[in-house]
């Protein structure tokens, strides 16, 4: 990215260990995240007197969260951290983050990315009005302000953050020794979740787990409360009404690290795609340079997918110098230009004569380009194309980029031309002889998804807080206070044991109604019974091929749900495939079937998958942590999925998958312990995510609510 470098980027850490550094273990994240915010750092940690104490400054993370200061504020096993770019608050002191909120016996702290773009609506409910407040503080005092009307701080965020509408991910420590992490319903910034050695890691991005040697487990779920107690059991929750997932294009386009893996794409490899779909686009519109030239350093990605795409060498042209300073910060257009004539340096001995083409990830404001431009053709080039690996920016933002007006943006007064003549505009606009976009469906496709999951309104898509909201198709039969569930087994009920224990410790608001096994001798049928379960027992007789008598047996489990009504079917071990005589009645009564897996698995028949330490195979079947380990697979974990009709062996919308990752030291029973422990960890979860979205009314059992990316 070019042109006066955008502001959003906000970087936030929570962690939790065992030991009492987490301050130490939450700065070295917190550097990480550098790139996300240079303007001030803080951090803030629950001390050994039970009080939240707080340090902040303007500068860079070493220099603002020095051993001066963490020794300062004390040892503790809870500590959150935020680094910030001023958006829409002011760059001060006083707006640097964590924000701290004592009153009376509830003391908080809050770090935020992100953006609330209507904060009126914030300060009509404050009591205690402060007009000169950002939106951090100003979500800090209202849930501070609601903790007395609730009876824990989880309670209290499932009731008020619902009230905020933007986008933003929190972290949040509380006095109580709690620290949680949170994503708005859209999930429109990131964040992810690691275990440590000896603990726990919310980050913005991955590379923050990296640095610390903590695991990437998997990203933190649009509307999900994760809580972490004070002795470090993890648990989640959902809060607001379901939306589709718009994660921010512009994080898998610029901000984020490379080498971040967000939304299960590795961001250089979509940016190093996106360039080769660049590359095509060229070759399409019969544009042939000689060399490619990238702009430092965010462009470089895209410009090597180009370069691959066309055959052709990179030219490292263009010096970047990095002490000028950030051309953004800039008062005024004029300024802005004189920065950037200062920051650029051409070196003209491989491109003179040469037809050339610039690359660059996106363009906003046009300026660095027509600077570009102007010393290119002054360098003798015989051609100069400029090359965006992204569509034209015409439209403004206020969910945290800094992009306030669309007059500052010359491909806006072209935006509803043909993309053609946009292109051609904004050549002339730069003096190139010739500039290429990238169609927001290509862009889209490079980081595996299409435009719909992503929130890319600064290029003319639908504003996804104030646009038309995407209707579900709705239930006919509401969901009880206690939805009932069906629980299916074939052996041990290891699995089932944690959904029972979830229920007794009020942790899944739900009820098991029946316990159906096709083993006479299954262990979880005493599990159940002890627990006063109603329990049945089906077995099947026939042969696996006989196509009637699998028919005949699934119509018998269907007459026995008739008599149970359940809300929601968990196979959990059950070792029969159903067909389509059980799925096709399961759809017709509203009723979703989910099963889950000791593998990652993806929601097609796909032969590989992308995982935080590269692509993986997908294992299926039902020795897949055997088959794993003998295939060396250096990744696994788990996935809970829907199963529908006509649907493969192991496939269907994924509802959540967690990773567990293969140490060299690892034997097949230590590892399978910890594949194991994930699965008993996030097993509730992902009933608990299915719940709340029919909570709402919403059918999910055709498979058509969008769980996944």
């Amino acid at each position: 990215m070019q042109q006066f470098e955008l502001k959003e980027k906000c970087g936030i850490v929570g962690v939790w260990t065992a030991d009492v550094y987490a301050s130490y273990v939450a700065r070295r994240a917190l550097a990480a995240l550098q790139h996300r915010g240079q303007e001030s750092a803080g951090l803030s940690i629950l001390n050994s007197k039970g009080k939240i104490a707080t340090y902040k400054n303007m500068g860079l993370v070493p220099h603002v969260l020095t051993e001066s200061v963490l020794k300062k504020l004390g040892n503790g096993h809870t500590a959150i951290a935020q680094n910030r770019y001023a958006t829409f608050g002011r760059s001060s002191n006083g707006n640097a983050q964590p924000i701290t909120l004592t009153n009376g016996k509830f003391q908080l702290s809050l770090g935020h990315n992100g953006n609330i773009p209507d904060v009126a609506n914030l300060k009509r409910q404050i009591k205690n009005k402060n007009t000169s407040a950002g939106d951090t503080r100003l979500m800090a005092s209202l849930i501070h302000q609601e903790r007395k009307n609730y009876t824990s701080w989880e309670e209290t965020l499932s009731n008020v953050l619902p009230l905020f509408y933007g986008a933003y991910c929190l972290v949040i420590l509380t006095n109580d020794g709690s620290l949680f992490g949170t994503r708005d319903p859209y999930g429109i910034r990131p964040l992810c979740l690691g275990r440590l050695e000896k603990g726990w890691i919310i980050a913005s991005e991955s590379p923050a787990l990296d640095t610390i040697g903590a695991e990437f487990i998997r990203e933190v779920l649009p509307g999900e409360i994760i809580k972490i107690t004070k002795t470090g059991q993890l648990t989640s929750s959902f809060f607001g009404e379901p939306k589709r997932r718009q994660s921010c294009i512009f994080e898998c386009i610029y901000f984020a690290r490379p080498d971040s893996f967000m939304n299960d794409i590795r961001i250089r490899t979509g940016r190093e795609e996106s360039g080769k779909l660049l590359g095509k686009r060229m070759r399409q519109k019969g544009i042939k340079p000689d060399v490619i030239v990238p702009t430092f350093d965010s462009g470089y990605p895209a410009a090597k997918g180009v370069a691959q795409e066309l055959g052709l060498p990179i030219i490292d042209a263009i010096t970047t110098s990095h002490y000028v300073g950030r051309t953004f910060i800039q008062p005024g257009q004029t300024n802005r230009i004189s920065a950037v004539n200062g920051k650029h340096n051409i070196v003209p001995d491989e491109i003179r004569d040469k037809k050339v083409v610039i690359v660059d990830d996106s363009a906003v404001r046009l300026t660095t380009s027509t600077a570009l431009a102007k010393k290119f053709k002054e360098t003798g080039v015989k051609e100069l194309y400029m090359a965006f690996a992204s569509p034209p920016v015409v439209n403004q933002c206020d969910l945290g980029i800094d992009m306030r007006a669309k007059n500052e943006l010359p491909a806006a007064k072209f935006e509803k031309k043909p993309f053609d003549v946009i292109e051609q505009k904004v050549a002339e606009h730069i003096g190139a002889d010739a500039v290429i976009y990238l169609p927001i469906e290509k862009t889209a496709k490079a980081f595996g998804n299409n435009p719909k999951n992503f929130y890319y309104t600064p290029f003319g898509g639908p504003h996804p807080i104030r646009g038309k909201q995407e209707i579900f198709p709705k239930k006919k039969k509401k969901l009880e206070n206690r939805p009932r569930i069906a629980i299916f087994i074939s052996g041990n009920g290891t699995n089932l044991q944690i959904v029972i224990d979830a229920i007794e410790n009020n942790e899944l608001n739900a009820e098991i109604v029946t316990v159906v096994s096709n083993n006479p001798d299954a262990y979880g049928l005493t599990r159940a019974k002890k627990h006063n379960i109603p329990t049945a027992v089906l077995t099947y007789k026939g042969k696996h091929a006989d196509k009637n008598a699998r028919k005949t047996y699934e119509e018998v489990i269907l007459k026995h749900l008739e008599k149970v009504n359940p809300d929601l079917v968990q196979l959990s071990g059950w070792n029969f495939i159903f067909g389509k005589t059980f799925l096709t009645a399961m759809q017709k009564q509203e009723i979703p079937v989910i099963n889950q897996h000791p593998a990652l698995l993806t929601a097609d028949s796909s032969k590989t998958i992308a995982t935080s330490q590269g692509q993986t195979p997908v294992i299926r079947g039902a020795h897949a942590i055997q088959d794993a380990y003998k295939q060396g697979v250096q990744v696994s974990g788990f996935t809970v999925h829907q199963i529908l009709p006509g649907d493969g062996f192991d496939t269907g919308p994924v509802i959540l998958k967690a990773e567990t990752r293969r140490y060299a030291d690892d034997t097949i029973e230590t590892w399978e312990k910890r594949i194991r422990e994930t699965e008993y960890l996030f097993l509730p979860t992902a009933i608990k995510r299915v719940l709340h979205v029919m909570q709402y009314g919403i059918d999910v059992s055709r498979g058509t609510f969008p769980w996944g990316k």
